[in-house]
This record gives C-alpha cells, structure tokens and sequence, in this order.
C-alpha cells in the first residue's frame, strides 16, 4: 500500500493541478462516451492528493467543474457522432432502435429523466447515443446530465471531505477508496437485478 502511495503521490506531483484536473476531465468523458472508466474512483483518489497550495473546498470545486464538463462533453461527442453519421442518414438499424425504444419503455420515466436515474442504477450505456436515436431534447438532456452528476459527486466528495476530517490522510484514502468499491458494485448490482426484472416482463408466458 505504501508503495502505491509513493507512486500516486509522485504521479500527482508530476501532473501538477493542471494535468490532474485535465487526466480528470478526460476520464470523465471518456466514461461517458465510450466505455466504463470508473469515474467515482478518479475523482476519489484526485480529491485526497489535493495539492498544497489549493484549498479543500476550492480544490473539490474544480474537481466538481472537470466532472460535469467531462461528462457533458463526452455525452454531446456522442450524441453528435451517432445524430451526424448514423440517425441523419438513416443508418441505425431498425431492430437496434425499436430495441432501444423497447428497454427505455419499462423503465420507470420514459424520456430525459432517464438520465438521472441513470446516476444511481445505471441501466442505459452511452447516454449520447440514447439521445440521438430516441429523439431526447438535446439542451433538457444536458441540463439533466449535469445536474445528476453534480449532485452524485458532491455528495460523493462530501462524504470523503467528512472522513479526511476522522483518520489521517493515509488511511482516509483506502477508507474512500473501499467505499466507492462498495458504491460501485451495489450500483452494478442495482442495475442487474433491474435489468432482470425488466427481462423478466418482457419474457413471454407460458
């Protein structure tokens, strides 16, 4: 552990505050656009190697503005690149689209709510495409992407600023760190058990 430790802090200290918040901006849009990049786990370890100059509320400010950015800006990339390339020239595949329709139909909101939802049983992947094929109001979405992850993350830095506050800076670290483990997993188990029951209504009877 304390080697891992060595090697985050000199990492950090490479980047600088600059390039960590870049490196944070980057994860966050590449989870929102491409694939799962744990993105709770980025702004975790970021916010606990604060550097000295900055102070904690500024330094969980910033970390809160490169998360919205990231996942807006990874969001709109996708929604641009599936509306341009594949809706407007009538490329989606039309069993795709009805099946994209369909998932969304069981849910418990239908349109841009989604979105928030979203943020705590995550049971539609890459968002920007959703938008792009289900018609969703592209402003109302983005609205709704950065108001669920502000309030998820905030809350998710509070809770860490609270433990740093408990236990020294080491062991706050592996404390937030085995949270945001357990965070994870219940909301992936979240998502599966919803998953299956939405499955399991739409499975025809016997």
């Amino acid at each position: 552990m304390a080697s891992l430790d060595e090697l985050l802090t000199a990492l950090f200290g490479t980047l600088g505050p600059a390039g960590s918040l870049v490196i944070l901006l980057v994860i966050f849009a590449v989870d929102a656009a491409l694939f799962p990049a744990l993105p709770e786990v980025w702004i975790v370890v970021t916010y606990t190697y604060r550097p000295e100059p900055i102070g904690t509320i500024a330094w969980a400010g910033l970390l809160l503005a490169m998360a919205v950015a990231g996942d807006i800006l990874g969001t709109s990339l996708l929604y641009a690149a599936v509306h341009r390339w594949v809706v407007q020239r009538g490329r989606m595949p039309h069993w795709l689209e009805r099946s994209m329709k369909k998932w969304t139909s069981f849910l418990l909101v239908r349109d841009e709510r989604v979105i928030l939802m979203n943020r705590a049983v995550p049971v539609i992947p890459m968002v920007g495409a959703f938008i792009a094929t289900l018609g969703w109001n592209y402003r109302r979405s983005m609205a709704y992407v950065a108001a669920g992850g502000l309030a998820k993350y905030a809350v998710l830095l509070y809770i860490v600023f609270a433990i740093g506050l408990a236990y020294d800076v080491e062991t706050a670290r592996w404390i937030t760190l085995a949270l945001v483990a357990i965070v994870v997993g219940l909301s992936f188990v979240a998502s599966w058990i919803r998953r299956r029951r939405i499955e399991a209504s739409t499975a025809p009877r016997p």
